[in-house]
Protein backbone atom coordinates (compact mmCIF):
# COMPACT_ATOMS: atom_id res chain seq x y z
CA UNK A 1 0.00 0.00 0.00
CA UNK A 2 3.04 2.28 -0.09
CA UNK A 3 1.91 3.95 -3.27
CA UNK A 4 -1.47 4.88 -1.85
CA UNK A 5 -1.98 7.53 0.78
CA UNK A 6 0.17 9.75 2.87
CA UNK A 7 -2.78 11.45 4.51
CA UNK A 8 -6.30 10.29 3.82
CA UNK A 9 -8.60 8.41 1.50
CA UNK A 10 -12.33 8.91 1.56
CA UNK A 11 -15.28 8.63 -0.77
CA UNK A 12 -17.74 11.32 -1.63
CA UNK A 13 -21.14 10.08 -2.66
CA UNK A 14 -22.63 12.33 -5.32
CA UNK A 15 -26.35 11.80 -5.72
CA UNK A 16 -28.42 13.33 -8.49
CA UNK A 17 -32.14 13.34 -7.75
CA UNK A 18 -34.95 13.52 -10.25
CA UNK A 19 -37.95 15.81 -10.12
CA UNK A 20 -39.97 13.25 -8.17
CA UNK A 21 -37.36 12.88 -5.46
CA UNK A 22 -36.25 9.38 -6.49
CA UNK A 23 -32.56 8.58 -7.03
CA UNK A 24 -31.85 8.42 -10.74
CA UNK A 25 -28.04 8.28 -10.75
CA UNK A 26 -25.34 7.53 -8.20
CA UNK A 27 -21.67 8.27 -8.88
CA UNK A 28 -18.95 7.62 -6.30
CA UNK A 29 -15.76 9.68 -6.35
CA UNK A 30 -12.65 8.56 -4.49
CA UNK A 31 -10.64 11.52 -3.20
CA UNK A 32 -6.97 11.22 -2.27
CA UNK A 33 -5.31 14.13 -0.53
CA UNK A 34 -1.82 12.86 -1.27
CA UNK A 35 -0.17 9.81 -2.81
CA UNK A 36 3.27 8.58 -3.84
CA UNK A 37 4.52 5.89 -6.19
CA UNK A 38 3.35 5.37 -9.76
CA UNK A 39 -0.19 5.68 -10.98
CA UNK A 40 -0.53 2.29 -12.63
CA UNK A 41 -3.20 -0.39 -12.84
CA UNK A 42 -2.27 -1.83 -9.46
CA UNK A 43 -2.69 1.58 -7.85
CA UNK A 44 -6.04 2.25 -9.52
CA UNK A 45 -7.42 -1.15 -8.52
CA UNK A 46 -6.65 -0.59 -4.85
CA UNK A 47 -7.49 3.11 -4.72
CA UNK A 48 -10.83 3.20 -6.49
CA UNK A 49 -12.45 -0.19 -6.02
CA UNK A 50 -15.73 -0.03 -7.87
CA UNK A 51 -15.75 3.75 -8.09
CA UNK A 52 -15.66 5.34 -11.54
CA UNK A 53 -14.19 8.71 -10.56
CA UNK A 54 -10.87 9.57 -8.90
CA UNK A 55 -9.64 12.95 -7.64
CA UNK A 56 -6.02 13.23 -6.45
CA UNK A 57 -5.04 16.53 -4.88
CA UNK A 58 -1.28 15.85 -4.84
CA UNK A 59 0.77 13.14 -6.51
CA UNK A 60 4.52 12.53 -6.59
CA UNK A 61 4.17 10.10 -9.49
CA UNK A 62 6.45 10.43 -12.48
CA UNK A 63 4.32 8.27 -14.76
CA UNK A 64 0.62 7.73 -15.42
CA UNK A 65 -0.39 4.41 -16.96
CA UNK A 66 -3.98 3.65 -17.91
CA UNK A 67 -4.83 0.21 -19.27
CA UNK A 68 -7.63 -0.95 -21.53
CA UNK A 69 -9.63 -2.57 -18.76
CA UNK A 70 -9.43 0.40 -16.39
CA UNK A 71 -13.03 1.28 -15.56
CA UNK A 72 -12.43 4.92 -14.54
CA UNK A 73 -14.64 7.49 -16.28
CA UNK A 74 -13.03 10.54 -14.66
CA UNK A 75 -9.48 11.16 -13.46
CA UNK A 76 -8.30 14.49 -11.99
CA UNK A 77 -4.80 15.08 -10.62
CA UNK A 78 -4.68 18.63 -9.28
CA UNK A 79 -0.92 18.71 -8.51
CA UNK A 80 1.59 16.42 -10.21
CA UNK A 81 4.92 18.29 -10.04
CA UNK A 82 6.99 15.26 -11.15
CA UNK A 83 4.68 13.81 -13.80
CA UNK A 84 6.43 13.82 -17.19
CA UNK A 85 5.14 10.67 -18.87
CA UNK A 86 1.70 9.26 -19.68
CA UNK A 87 1.10 5.80 -21.15
CA UNK A 88 -2.49 5.35 -22.21
CA UNK A 89 -3.66 2.13 -23.82
CA UNK A 90 -6.83 1.90 -25.96
CA UNK A 91 -9.66 2.67 -23.59
CA UNK A 92 -13.37 3.34 -24.10
CA UNK A 93 -14.24 4.24 -20.51
CA UNK A 94 -12.33 7.41 -19.57
CA UNK A 95 -14.32 10.55 -20.43
CA UNK A 96 -12.67 13.27 -18.28
CA UNK A 97 -8.93 13.75 -17.77
CA UNK A 98 -7.46 16.70 -15.84
CA UNK A 99 -3.72 17.00 -15.14
CA UNK A 100 -2.41 20.15 -13.44
CA UNK A 101 0.99 21.43 -12.27
CA UNK A 102 2.82 18.75 -14.27
CA UNK A 103 5.95 18.48 -16.44
CA UNK A 104 4.20 17.47 -19.66
CA UNK A 105 5.35 19.58 -22.62
CA UNK A 106 2.74 18.53 -25.18
CA UNK A 107 0.00 16.12 -26.14
CA UNK A 108 1.22 12.55 -25.81
CA UNK A 109 0.38 10.37 -28.82
CA UNK A 110 -1.23 7.80 -26.55
CA UNK A 111 -3.95 10.32 -25.69
CA UNK A 112 -5.53 9.37 -29.00
CA UNK A 113 -6.23 5.93 -27.52
CA UNK A 114 -8.86 7.49 -25.27
CA UNK A 115 -11.68 7.28 -27.78
CA UNK A 116 -14.42 8.28 -25.30
CA UNK A 117 -12.56 11.36 -24.00
CA UNK A 118 -14.82 14.40 -23.74
CA UNK A 119 -12.84 16.68 -21.43
CA UNK A 120 -9.07 17.18 -21.50
CA UNK A 121 -7.31 19.77 -19.34
CA UNK A 122 -3.52 20.06 -19.20
CA UNK A 123 -3.15 23.15 -17.04
CA UNK A 124 -0.10 24.88 -15.57
CA UNK A 125 2.28 22.42 -17.20
CA UNK A 126 5.24 23.03 -19.54
CA UNK A 127 3.57 23.27 -22.92
CA UNK A 128 5.18 26.17 -24.74
CA UNK A 129 5.86 27.69 -28.14
CA UNK A 130 3.33 26.91 -30.90
CA UNK A 131 0.27 24.70 -30.47
CA UNK A 132 -1.38 23.16 -33.50
CA UNK A 133 -5.14 22.82 -33.06
CA UNK A 134 -5.14 20.06 -35.68
CA UNK A 135 -3.79 17.80 -32.93
CA UNK A 136 -7.26 17.80 -31.39
CA UNK A 137 -9.09 16.44 -34.44
CA UNK A 138 -8.37 12.73 -33.79
CA UNK A 139 -10.20 13.13 -30.46
CA UNK A 140 -13.59 13.06 -32.12
CA UNK A 141 -15.68 13.15 -28.93
CA UNK A 142 -13.73 15.94 -27.22
CA UNK A 143 -16.02 18.80 -26.14
CA UNK A 144 -13.81 20.66 -23.61
CA UNK A 145 -10.10 21.41 -23.99
CA UNK A 146 -7.95 23.61 -21.75
CA UNK A 147 -4.28 24.57 -21.85
CA UNK A 148 -4.65 27.28 -19.22
CA UNK A 149 -1.53 28.45 -17.47
CA UNK A 150 1.12 27.16 -19.88
CA UNK A 151 3.63 29.17 -21.95
CA UNK A 152 2.02 29.09 -25.37
CA UNK A 153 3.07 31.88 -27.74
CA UNK A 154 1.18 30.99 -30.90
CA UNK A 155 -1.92 29.08 -31.98
CA UNK A 156 -2.07 27.63 -35.49
CA UNK A 157 -4.04 25.08 -37.45
CA UNK A 158 -1.83 23.06 -39.78
CA UNK A 159 -3.54 19.88 -41.01
CA UNK A 160 -1.52 16.71 -41.41
CA UNK A 161 -0.74 16.53 -45.13
CA UNK A 162 -0.74 12.73 -44.99
CA UNK A 163 -4.39 12.73 -43.91
CA UNK A 164 -7.10 13.50 -46.44
CA UNK A 165 -8.81 16.78 -45.50
CA UNK A 166 -12.53 16.42 -44.80
CA UNK A 167 -15.37 18.64 -43.65
CA UNK A 168 -15.00 19.89 -40.06
CA UNK A 169 -16.32 17.29 -37.63
CA UNK A 170 -14.87 18.24 -34.25
CA UNK A 171 -17.33 18.24 -31.34
CA UNK A 172 -15.27 20.80 -29.39
CA UNK A 173 -17.49 23.30 -27.56
CA UNK A 174 -15.12 24.94 -25.03
CA UNK A 175 -11.56 26.08 -25.81
CA UNK A 176 -9.64 27.65 -22.92
CA UNK A 177 -6.22 29.13 -23.73
CA UNK A 178 -6.12 31.61 -20.85
CA UNK A 179 -3.01 32.58 -18.88
CA UNK A 180 -0.47 31.96 -21.63
CA UNK A 181 1.74 34.50 -23.45
CA UNK A 182 -0.07 34.63 -26.79
CA UNK A 183 0.31 37.97 -28.59
CA UNK A 184 -1.56 37.33 -31.85
CA UNK A 185 -4.71 35.30 -32.34
CA UNK A 186 -6.44 34.84 -35.68
CA UNK A 187 -9.95 33.46 -35.77
CA UNK A 188 -9.19 31.58 -38.99
CA UNK A 189 -7.49 28.81 -36.98
CA UNK A 190 -10.88 27.74 -35.63
CA UNK A 191 -12.35 26.64 -38.96
CA UNK A 192 -12.46 22.96 -37.94
CA UNK A 193 -14.55 23.60 -34.81
CA UNK A 194 -18.02 24.52 -36.11
CA UNK A 195 -19.87 23.96 -32.81
CA UNK A 196 -17.44 25.94 -30.62
CA UNK A 197 -19.49 27.67 -27.93
CA UNK A 198 -16.88 29.28 -25.62
CA UNK A 199 -13.53 30.82 -26.53
CA UNK A 200 -11.42 31.95 -23.57
CA UNK A 201 -8.17 33.89 -24.08
CA UNK A 202 -8.00 36.00 -20.93
CA UNK A 203 -4.70 36.80 -19.23
CA UNK A 204 -2.48 36.55 -22.29
CA UNK A 205 -0.49 39.32 -24.01
CA UNK A 206 -2.80 39.83 -26.94
CA UNK A 207 -2.15 42.87 -29.10
CA UNK A 208 -4.03 41.48 -32.11
CA UNK A 209 -7.32 39.60 -32.25
CA UNK A 210 -8.60 39.45 -35.81
CA UNK A 211 -9.55 37.25 -38.74
CA UNK A 212 -12.63 35.86 -40.46
CA UNK A 213 -14.58 32.82 -39.38
CA UNK A 214 -18.02 31.21 -39.40
CA UNK A 215 -18.86 30.16 -35.83
CA UNK A 216 -22.63 30.10 -35.60
CA UNK A 217 -22.63 28.41 -32.17
CA UNK A 218 -20.16 30.75 -30.44
CA UNK A 219 -21.95 32.17 -27.40
CA UNK A 220 -19.13 33.50 -25.19
CA UNK A 221 -15.88 35.30 -25.98
CA UNK A 222 -13.41 36.39 -23.32
CA UNK A 223 -10.27 38.36 -24.16
CA UNK A 224 -10.00 40.04 -20.77
CA UNK A 225 -6.69 41.08 -19.21
CA UNK A 226 -4.75 41.58 -22.43
CA UNK A 227 -3.10 44.48 -24.31
CA UNK A 228 -5.68 45.11 -27.03
CA UNK A 229 -6.10 48.69 -28.25
CA UNK A 230 -8.96 47.74 -30.56
CA UNK A 231 -11.36 44.84 -31.09
CA UNK A 232 -12.77 44.33 -34.57
CA UNK A 233 -15.18 41.40 -34.85
CA UNK A 234 -16.57 42.44 -38.22
CA UNK A 235 -15.05 39.28 -39.74
CA UNK A 236 -16.69 36.98 -37.19
CA UNK A 237 -19.92 35.47 -38.49
CA UNK A 238 -21.07 34.62 -34.97
CA UNK A 239 -24.84 35.00 -34.85
CA UNK A 240 -25.21 33.31 -31.42
CA UNK A 241 -22.73 35.51 -29.54
CA UNK A 242 -24.28 36.49 -26.19
CA UNK A 243 -21.43 37.43 -23.84
CA UNK A 244 -18.34 39.50 -24.72
CA UNK A 245 -15.74 40.20 -22.03
CA UNK A 246 -12.99 42.70 -22.89
CA UNK A 247 -12.24 44.16 -19.46
CA UNK A 248 -8.69 45.19 -18.51
CA UNK A 249 -7.33 45.97 -21.95
CA UNK A 250 -6.24 49.24 -23.59
CA UNK A 251 -9.12 49.90 -25.93
CA UNK A 252 -9.19 53.43 -27.34
CA UNK A 253 -12.19 52.74 -29.56
CA UNK A 254 -15.45 50.93 -29.00
CA UNK A 255 -15.54 47.31 -30.29
CA UNK A 256 -16.79 46.82 -33.84
CA UNK A 257 -19.28 44.01 -34.43
CA UNK A 258 -20.21 42.39 -37.72
CA UNK A 259 -23.76 42.57 -39.05
CA UNK A 260 -24.43 39.00 -37.92
CA UNK A 261 -23.59 39.89 -34.30
CA UNK A 262 -26.79 41.46 -33.06
CA UNK A 263 -27.82 39.37 -30.05
CA UNK A 264 -25.23 40.28 -27.41
CA UNK A 265 -26.78 40.28 -23.93
CA UNK A 266 -23.73 41.18 -21.80
CA UNK A 267 -20.85 43.47 -22.83
CA UNK A 268 -18.05 44.11 -20.33
CA UNK A 269 -15.62 46.91 -21.26
CA UNK A 270 -14.43 47.68 -17.73
CA UNK A 271 -10.92 49.12 -17.31
CA UNK A 272 -10.06 50.35 -20.78
CA UNK A 273 -9.32 53.81 -22.20
CA UNK A 274 -12.64 54.57 -23.89
CA UNK A 275 -13.54 58.24 -24.20
CA UNK A 276 -16.97 57.92 -25.77
CA UNK A 277 -19.81 55.57 -26.61
CA UNK A 278 -20.14 54.30 -30.16
CA UNK A 279 -23.86 54.69 -30.62
CA UNK A 280 -23.80 53.04 -34.05
CA UNK A 281 -22.46 49.81 -32.54
CA UNK A 282 -24.74 50.02 -29.52
CA UNK A 283 -27.83 50.32 -31.68
CA UNK A 284 -27.00 46.95 -33.24
CA UNK A 285 -27.41 45.28 -29.86
CA UNK A 286 -31.13 45.46 -29.26
CA UNK A 287 -31.00 42.50 -26.84
CA UNK A 288 -28.28 43.97 -24.62
CA UNK A 289 -29.14 43.47 -20.92
CA UNK A 290 -25.85 44.31 -19.18
CA UNK A 291 -23.39 47.06 -20.15
CA UNK A 292 -20.30 47.62 -17.99
CA UNK A 293 -18.23 50.72 -18.83
CA UNK A 294 -16.48 51.37 -15.51
CA UNK A 295 -12.93 52.65 -15.18
CA UNK A 296 -12.70 54.36 -18.55
CA UNK A 297 -12.40 58.07 -19.38
CA UNK A 298 -16.00 58.77 -20.36
CA UNK A 299 -17.09 62.37 -19.85
CA UNK A 300 -20.60 62.33 -21.26
CA UNK A 301 -23.22 60.21 -23.00
CA UNK A 302 -22.59 61.82 -26.36
CA UNK A 303 -21.15 59.99 -29.35
CA UNK A 304 -17.51 59.99 -30.47
CA UNK A 305 -18.00 63.34 -32.20
CA UNK A 306 -19.41 64.96 -29.08
CA UNK A 307 -22.94 65.04 -30.46
CA UNK A 308 -26.05 64.18 -28.51
CA UNK A 309 -27.78 61.24 -30.11
CA UNK A 310 -30.65 58.85 -29.58
CA UNK A 311 -29.89 55.32 -28.43
CA UNK A 312 -32.68 52.87 -27.73
CA UNK A 313 -31.75 49.69 -25.84
CA UNK A 314 -35.12 48.13 -25.00
CA UNK A 315 -33.72 45.23 -22.91
CA UNK A 316 -30.95 46.98 -20.97
CA UNK A 317 -31.38 46.26 -17.25
CA UNK A 318 -27.92 46.91 -15.79
CA UNK A 319 -25.64 49.88 -16.53
CA UNK A 320 -22.35 50.35 -14.64
CA UNK A 321 -20.27 53.52 -15.01
CA UNK A 322 -17.95 53.53 -11.98
CA UNK A 323 -14.86 55.75 -11.94
CA UNK A 324 -15.40 57.87 -15.04
CA UNK A 325 -15.02 61.69 -15.22
CA UNK A 326 -18.75 62.11 -15.94
CA UNK A 327 -20.14 65.34 -14.46
CA UNK A 328 -23.76 65.09 -15.55
CA UNK A 329 -26.01 62.05 -15.45
CA UNK A 330 -28.21 63.53 -18.14
CA UNK A 331 -28.51 60.58 -20.47
CA UNK A 332 -30.27 62.77 -23.02
CA UNK A 333 -31.55 60.60 -25.83
CA UNK A 334 -30.83 57.27 -24.16
CA UNK A 335 -34.09 55.31 -24.17
CA UNK A 336 -33.81 52.55 -21.58
CA UNK A 337 -37.35 51.46 -20.68
CA UNK A 338 -36.28 48.39 -18.66
CA UNK A 339 -33.29 49.87 -16.79
CA UNK A 340 -33.32 48.48 -13.24
CA UNK A 341 -29.81 49.04 -11.86
CA UNK A 342 -27.54 52.06 -12.36
CA UNK A 343 -24.11 52.14 -10.70
CA UNK A 344 -22.21 55.45 -10.85
CA UNK A 345 -19.98 55.33 -7.78
CA UNK A 346 -16.88 57.51 -7.45
CA UNK A 347 -17.60 59.72 -10.44
CA UNK A 348 -17.21 63.49 -10.75
CA UNK A 349 -20.96 63.93 -10.84
CA UNK A 350 -22.32 67.36 -9.98
CA UNK A 351 -25.74 66.90 -11.60
CA UNK A 352 -28.40 64.21 -11.56
CA UNK A 353 -31.67 65.05 -13.35
CA UNK A 354 -34.68 65.38 -11.07
CA UNK A 355 -36.78 63.50 -13.60
CA UNK A 356 -34.52 60.43 -13.68
CA UNK A 357 -37.29 58.18 -12.39
CA UNK A 358 -39.81 59.61 -14.82
CA UNK A 359 -37.43 58.70 -17.65
CA UNK A 360 -36.62 55.28 -16.24
CA UNK A 361 -39.63 54.10 -14.21
CA UNK A 362 -38.18 50.59 -13.73
CA UNK A 363 -35.05 51.95 -12.00
CA UNK A 364 -35.04 50.16 -8.65
CA UNK A 365 -31.40 50.42 -7.60
CA UNK A 366 -29.13 53.40 -8.06
CA UNK A 367 -25.73 53.34 -6.35
CA UNK A 368 -24.00 56.70 -6.14
CA UNK A 369 -21.02 57.49 -3.90
CA UNK A 370 -20.57 60.98 -5.30
CA UNK A 371 -19.24 63.79 -3.05
CA UNK A 372 -20.26 66.69 -5.30
CA UNK A 373 -24.00 66.14 -5.57
CA UNK A 374 -25.80 69.09 -3.91
CA UNK A 375 -27.44 68.36 -0.59
CA UNK A 376 -30.60 69.99 -1.92
CA UNK A 377 -30.90 67.25 -4.54
CA UNK A 378 -30.45 64.62 -1.86
CA UNK A 379 -33.14 66.20 0.29
CA UNK A 380 -35.56 66.41 -2.63
CA UNK A 381 -35.16 62.69 -3.26
CA UNK A 382 -34.92 61.50 0.34
CA UNK A 383 -37.99 59.27 -0.14
CA UNK A 384 -36.13 57.29 -2.79
CA UNK A 385 -33.18 57.02 -0.40
CA UNK A 386 -35.35 55.81 2.47
CA UNK A 387 -37.06 53.27 0.24
CA UNK A 388 -33.72 51.87 -0.88
CA UNK A 389 -34.02 52.89 -4.53
CA UNK A 390 -30.95 55.13 -4.05
CA UNK A 391 -27.90 54.17 -2.06
CA UNK A 392 -25.97 57.39 -1.62
CA UNK A 393 -23.12 57.93 0.78
CA UNK A 394 -19.78 59.70 0.79
CA UNK A 395 -18.67 59.39 4.38
CA UNK A 396 -18.65 55.60 4.27
CA UNK A 397 -16.98 55.32 7.68
CA UNK A 398 -19.10 57.91 9.48
CA UNK A 399 -18.72 61.65 10.23
CA UNK A 400 -14.99 61.35 11.00
CA UNK A 401 -14.33 60.91 7.28
CA UNK A 402 -15.90 64.28 6.41
CA UNK A 403 -13.30 66.93 5.56
CA UNK A 404 -12.75 69.80 8.00
CA UNK A 405 -14.78 72.89 7.26
CA UNK A 406 -17.55 71.10 5.37
CA UNK A 407 -21.19 71.17 6.40
CA UNK A 408 -22.71 67.84 7.28
CA UNK A 409 -26.32 67.04 6.43
CA UNK A 410 -27.67 63.98 8.19
CA UNK A 411 -30.56 62.24 6.49
CA UNK A 412 -32.38 59.29 8.08
CA UNK A 413 -31.21 55.93 6.68
CA UNK A 414 -28.41 57.65 4.75
CA UNK A 415 -25.83 58.93 7.22
CA UNK A 416 -23.47 61.83 6.83
CA UNK A 417 -23.11 63.24 3.34
CA UNK A 418 -20.36 65.75 2.57
CA UNK A 419 -21.69 68.77 0.72
CA UNK A 420 -19.79 70.82 -1.87
CA UNK A 421 -19.93 74.06 0.04
CA UNK A 422 -18.05 75.17 3.16
CA UNK A 423 -19.38 76.87 6.24
CA UNK A 424 -19.21 80.62 6.49
CA UNK A 425 -15.84 81.91 7.64
CA UNK A 426 -17.20 83.17 11.00
CA UNK A 427 -18.83 79.79 11.68
CA UNK A 428 -15.51 78.04 11.09
CA UNK A 429 -13.70 80.41 13.46
CA UNK A 430 -16.35 80.10 16.16
CA UNK A 431 -16.31 76.32 15.96
CA UNK A 432 -12.53 76.42 16.51
CA UNK A 433 -12.97 78.11 19.90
Amino acid sequence: MENLLKLLLFAILLVSRGNCGSIDHVNQTTVLLSMSGEMDQSFFARATGNNTSLLVWHSDSRELELTTNNSLESLSVMEAPKLDKVVLYPNMQLKHLILRFCLLDGLAMSLYNLRALRMLKLEICRINGTFNLAELLPLGNLTTFSLEGNKLQEIVHQPDESVEETEPSSALRILDLSSNIIEYFYLDVLWAFPVLNELVLRRNKLVTFAGSILLQKLGMLSVSYNLLTELDLSGCNCSSLLNVNVEYNRLHTFPVFGDSISGIEALNLNNNQLRAFNTVELRKQQHLKTLIMSNNVLKSFHDENGNETTVELPDLEFLELLNNPIESLDLGGWLLPTLKTLRVMNNSLVMIPDDLWQRYPQLANMFCFCPNIPCEWIQRHVDHIRSGRIEMSVAREGPMQVGKGYRCVTIPYVGCVRCPFRRKEDETKNSAH
